[in-house]
């Protein structure tokens, strides 16, 4: 009995911009009217994929499809445009070909002429694989290059959301009921010392959702803190394919000088100020440090992961005392290595005999300091004040124009110094000494552009800092300085030594102070009592 030939189409588009599609529905009708006009044949089915790249078949669910089907024995010919469309990658073409002929299938490309059945078809495939695989390389490295122009000009690639953010034709806009979620954000982290968990819970329960409508995550308000973008930076390539094969995407080492991280400074409005942004990172860098060293960050009590040995370095924390109304902190380096100080095995001073501290001390010291910055208020506005004159009574202005003009005539001299060359005039070694000195001259032209706008947005920064400290001090009037909340917002760091003295630093201003306390006689079943006797700014 006579059997028609079971004949499948592959069809596929490498996006799906609408011209795309209407590319992909064009090809798969060619094929289905092509199939059914041939009387010997019988239409099995069009496979195809549309928004897939060709370079690999890992992610192409129609054309694995289509290949299942002929391992069942469904498919005894299989119509393609051309070998582009097929796979450009030629070890995946030979390798399918080679697999489909083994299943008695074979591969017929309508538009490059070649049947896998001919004889001289593997040669001719391969010939034309490996065209379409360079081509591929081609197209890969002009988008590459478009990318990395539109990169280095400022234009935001990526998701169109950003928490705080919308990208519109390439740049960022502020949403200013999303920036207050940011801000609070990096507030609570800083400046009261939450962890990213806390944080997000204390979101969700407020009811406040992610940019995409989702809750927040731990991993999600790290990846925040993280972002430049929001103290007004952009940098961009962060994710990079390995090659234009594989596509494999990693974290951008800045190591391939084809794919370099793209990053501009001030290039956008940021949210939050830098110094803050600063701040956070530094936070970050050391709380990672801290959790690789086996010491989990708490933020349970106020004075959580704000005290600091004064002769190791090394965080206190809480030891394990049952005294809930003045808990106890130790010196985690010596509440792990002992009172000996010596190195480790791994040549890491180890050990240390800094006394033990108490809660009752801490809050006694913090608010002596924060009467004291209430009391002497205007003196310290004053004083900020005074800076922010002095700041900017050196802050140089550099005309940036002149100096760009400069440029564009030693750009004007060096084609002029390469037409006299080329009319004879001078030598081609009179041309290199000309070239040379006037690219070191165009060197250092814009070396003082940069230097000055650097100079400039450092001085912006100071001012900025300097004023937000101002705010923050008239903030002190109305302050409860008897709340350990207060204290756990205010309070930046607190430093401890073994005799009687502590530091403390505290977010509003930006110098520290250092106190000396004395420690009473404890009355019979009452806490002891601590006054402080100096106090110094430092």
């Amino acid at each position: 009995m006579y059997q028609k030939k079971r004949v499948a189409a592959y069809a596929r588009v490498s996006t799906d911009m609408a011209d795309q599609l209407h590319s992909l529905a064009a090809q798969i009708e060619y094929f289905t009217d092509h199939i059914r006009q041939h009387e010997g044949w019988e239409l099995v089915e069009v496979y195809y994929d549309e928004g897939i790249t060709g370079t690999s078949v890992k992610k192409r669910e129609g054309f694995n499809r289509m290949i299942s089907d002929c391992e069942k024995g469904k498919i005894d010919t299989i119509l393609t445009k051309e070998v582009s469309r097929f796979a450009r990658n030629t070890v995946d073409t030979l390798n399918y070909t080679r697999r489909l002929s083994q299943l008695k299938v074979n591969v017929i490309f309508t538009n490059d002429g070649i049947d896998t059945d001919d004889k001289d078809g593997e040669l001719r495939l391969t010939i034309m694989a490996s065209i379409a695989q360079e081509e591929s390389r081609k197209i890969s490295e002009r988008v590459k290059w478009g990318v990395r122009r539109k990169m280095e000009n400022g234009y935001v690639l990526g998701y169109s959301k950003l928490l705080g953010y919308r990208k519109e034709n390439g740049v960022l806009r502020i949403v200013p009921e999303e920036a207050e979620i940011v801000r609070r954000i990096f507030h609570e982290y800083v400046y009261e010392r939450k962890g990213a968990y806390t944080i997000a819970k204390g979101l969700n329960r407020d009811g406040i959702r992610s940019v995409r409508g989702g809750v927040f995550r731990q991993d999600s308000l790290i990846r925040i803190l993280r972002n430049d973008k929001y103290c007004g930076d952009l940098t961009q390539w962060k994710k990079c394919s390995t090659d234009f094969l594989t596509k494999h995407v990693v974290w951008n080492q800045n190591e391939n000088p084809d794919t370099p991280l793209i990053s501009i400074a001030d290039h956008h409005e940021g949210i939050i100020p830098r110094e803050l942004f600063q701040a956070a990172q530094e936070l970050l860098d050391e709380r990672g440090k801290r959790a690789k060293e086996g010491m989990k960050y708490s933020c349970k009590y106020w004075f959580s992961n704000k005290v600091v040995c004064g002769k190791c370095g090394t965080h206190y924390s809480k030891t394990g005392g049952k005294n809930t109304n003045n808990p106890m902190l130790h010196c985690s380096n010596r509440a792990v290595y002992g009172t000996e100080h010596r190195i480790s095995a791994y040549g890491k001073p180890v050990g240390c005999d800094n006394i033990f501290m108490v809660e009752n001390i801490l809050k006694t010291c913090v608010r002596y300091v924060l009467a004291y910055v209430r009391e002497e208020r205007a003196q310290i506005e004053k004083q900020l004040l005074a800076d922010i004159r002095e700041i900017q009574k050196h802050a140089k202005k550099v005309d940036a124009a002149p100096l760009k003009a400069k440029i564009e005539k030693t750009y004007a001299k060096k084609q002029n110094a390469v037409d006299l060359m080329l009319e004879g005039i001078i030598s081609k070694e009179d041309l290199k000494r000309q070239v040379e000195q006037y690219d070191a001259e165009i060197r250092e032209l814009t070396t003082q552009i940069e230097n000055g706008k650097n100079m400039r947005n450092t001085h912006d920064r100071q001012l900025d800092a300097i004023r937000e400290y101002i705010a923050q001090i008239k903030a002190t009037e109305d302050m409860d300085i008897d709340s350990t909340e207060v204290y756990g917002e205010v309070v930046r760091e607190m430093v401890v030594y073994d005799d009687c003295r502590l530091d403390v630093y505290l977010h509003c201003v930006p110098f520290g102070f250092r106190l000396h306390y004395i420690k009473g006689k404890k009355p019979f079943g009452k806490m002891q009592i601590i006054t402080v006797d100096e106090c110094t700014t430092i």
